[in-house]
């Protein structure tokens, strides 16, 4: 079919020269093993810049005292009672159960309770006492009751625009014989592949990493990567950080997230746990997760110690760090899949860019788990 809508000189060549080209499916699947997070997570677009991504959470089931008590006080105070209902029983460090006959005050987190109730005695209690959330207990004829909803909070997310310029010389483009990788044959082909690792490198590392700053700053927002938005759960300064076990592992990251409501499935870690598996005696081993469309085996590992949980060897995290997370709870939020946007040509040279626009998304940050700072591995 003719193209009639071209004008002038203008070739078809020059008119295609034009087209941006889509290549995310091409780039998820050669950076499959190099990029783990960016290139598996599925993928929903985003239509602004900036996004909210949401939080619910279980009502917690401890609380702080915020003073002393008495064995004899009706009232306690707490450090955060916004959880608490009528007829809720908590139960004390001394083993002593109280119920409250009030729902708490709002404003200074004082709830009004009955002593030693469930057959307990009343004993005293220190400040920063934790107490354990039984249960609640209503006679079943009440009414008018104030209920405890799991309230959604909304945490911001910045969508980050990536973009690696390519440009080459017309001179070296036209070299003879270039050594390129292979099934690459230009110069412009090695080039372009090059600064296409480069995005999907950042895309990787902001993914993790990034702080967060939002659009209205600089004109220039960046994305808060998983560390910075994973606050609950987030273990910087872990326990026996010299002499990391296995049981310490699965304390700072799995245990924590289903303690808070979450079902983690997926442990990424950084390239050196695979040596600390190894001297756990645990070492890592290979699972059949299929190839990419180059054939390439993608890289998905297990070890007996975590059963059920996929291992993934993440080359650009630091060393020493492993993330927990809830798969069906983590995204990428994608304004513009990664594309080549071609300038054409600037005097002799041949000029374009690599781009994409997105952010990682993480429903219920309590659900997941960061841990870094270990410094040696033990058996």
């Amino acid at each position: 079919m003719p193209n009639a809508y071209l004008q002038g000189i203008q070739g078809t060549a020059d008119n295609l020269a034009q087209i941006r080209n889509d290549i995310h499916v091409v780039a998820i699947n050669w950076f499959v093993n190099r990029c783990p997070l960016v290139t598996r997570v599925p993928r929903l677009p985003v239509a602004s810049t900036t996004f909210s991504m949401v939080n619910r959470a279980y009502r917690s089931r401890r609380c702080t005292l915020a003073a002393a008590a008495t064995a004899g006080d009706t009232t306690l105070t707490l450090t955060d009672a916004s959880a608490l209902m009528n007829g809720d029983v908590l139960e004390l460090p001394s083993g002593e159960r109280v119920e409250l006959v009030l729902p708490p005050n709002p404003m200074t987190h004082v709830i009004t309770v009955r002593r030693g109730v469930e057959g307990t005695t009343p004993a005293a209690a220190a400040s920063d006492d934790v107490l354990t959330l039984i249960g609640n207990s209503r006679s079943g004829s009440e009414v008018d009751q104030l209920g405890v909803a799991a309230r959604p909070t909304g945490t911001l997310q910045y969508c980050q625009t990536w973009q690696h310029p390519v440009q080459v010389g017309g001179a070296l483009q036209a070299t003879a014989g270039y050594q390129a990788s292979l099934g690459l044959h230009t110069p412009l082909d090695q080039v372009r592949m090059e600064a296409l690792q480069n995005l999907m490198d950042d895309m990787e590392y902001t993914s993790y990493y990034g702080l967060g700053e939002a659009p209205e700053v600089a004109n220039r927002p960046k994305q808060k990567g998983l560390r910075a938005l994973l606050t609950t759960n987030r273990t910087t300064a872990p326990v026996n950080a010299g002499a990391y076990k296995p049981s310490d592992l699965i304390r700072d990251t799995l245990e924590r997230c289903r303690r808070a409501g979450g079902d983690p499935d997926v442990l990424i870690v950084a390239s050196n746990f695979m040596t600390g598996l190894a001297i756990w005696g645990h070492a890592a081993q290979r699972i059949d997760a299929g190839s990419n469309i180059f054939g390439t085996p993608i890289d998905v590992f297990e070890a007996p110690f975590l059963g059920g949980i996929s291992l993934i060897e993440a080359p650009l995290l630091k060393p020493s760090t492993a993330i927990a997370l809830t798969s069906s709870e983590v995204r990428l939020r994608m304004k513009r899949n990664e594309f080549w946007n071609p300038r054409g040509s600037r005097g002799d040279a041949i000029e374009g860019d690599w781009v994409a626009e997105g952010a990682i998304e993480v429903e219920n940050e309590a659900h997941h788990a960061w841990v870094e700072g270990i410094t040696a591995f033990a058996a």
